[in-house]
């Protein structure tokens, strides 16, 4: 279903990505052309966007570890690592988030040691709120995010 690399996103894929357009109400995570460069912020200690590639190499989601990750009303805390993602338009309800999120999860174990992994989603968004409850995330507060959307941030203990 996809596999995630550990590399950065190269600019033709960041443009690819950031081309991607959700229909209403989720296009609330439309990006467009000028966000661009946002899919290949990556800090020296690993922190910023993984690409998801089908078998044939071919960019299908992405992850987002750390800073990038968090929406407006999160800050940064002791031993939480931030994590979002996003699978191409055209993808989305076919199991690649599904196939992803694990990965995603494994990856910022390995990379930053957390003891809790928090994730923020737009709560009509009910196919990701399911997914991250699948994956042992729950509830922890409602915020204001993009656009004063009402979101829901879930943590993940990890232990």
């Amino acid at each position: 279903m996809g596999t995630l690399l550990r590399r950065p996103l190269t600019a033709a894929e960041a443009r690819a990505v950031a081309a991607w357009r959700y229909p209403p109400p989720y296009d609330l995570y439309d990006v467009g052309p000028a966000g661009a460069g946002l899919f290949t912020t990556r800090t020296a200690d690993g922190e910023g966007y993984y690409p998801g590639v089908d078998g044939a190499g071919a960019v299908v989601a992405f992850a987002v570890l750390g800073a990038e990750a968090r929406i407006a009303g999160q800050v940064a805390a002791a031993g939480v690592l931030d994590v979002g993602a996003g699978v191409r338009p055209d993808l989305t309800g076919s199991g690649v988030g599904t196939a992803l999120l694990p990965q995603a999860v494994a990856l910022g174990r390995e990379l930053f040691a957390p003891t809790t992994l928090r994730t923020a989603v737009a709560v009509f968004n009910e196919r990701s709120l399911a997914l991250c409850r699948r994956a042992g995330f729950r509830p922890v507060r409602d915020l204001a995010g993009p656009g004063g959307r009402p979101f829901l941030e879930l943590a993940l203990a990890l232990g």
